[in-house]
């Protein structure tokens, strides 16, 4: 795994973005993120950037995560997609998985998110 990883983080909460972005850095996972948080500026970053990971929430003002799933999967479907999101319900997350979702992570427990990154990369 090259580090840092340069990740695309689809989140409409930047204290969100900025807490899970130390998160990883304490859990020796330094990286670059992007956030995004409207759909087009998500195809303008799949489109123009390389990204190594994204991370999505669920529920986003305007579109939903699944979109973003779906766009991502399109665009660079060899990317690990993973949701973290406050809630995410059973049916969400199992058609999520369906759809190419690597994993998805509850935000209230972020600490599954550093290992679901290293099985997403190996």
């Amino acid at each position: 795994m090259k580090l840092p990883l340069h990740v695309l983080h689809i989140e409409h909460s930047e204290e969100d973005s900025n807490l899970i972005q130390r998160l990883l850095e304490k859990d020796g996972l330094p990286c670059k993120v992007t956030r995004v948080q409207q759909c087009a500026d998500v195809f303008d970053a799949l489109e123009n950037n390389a990204f190594d990971l994204i991370l999505s929430d669920c529920s986003l003002p305007g579109f939903s995560g699944l979109r973003a799933l779906d766009i991502a999967h399109a665009l660079k479907p060899e990317v690990p997609f993973i949701f973290v999101s406050g809630t995410i319900g059973e049916e969400t997350a199992i058609e999520s998985l369906r759809n190419g979702a690597t994993d998805d992570i509850l935000k209230d427990r972020l600490s599954r998110l550093g290992p679901a990154i290293h099985r997403a990369l190996s």
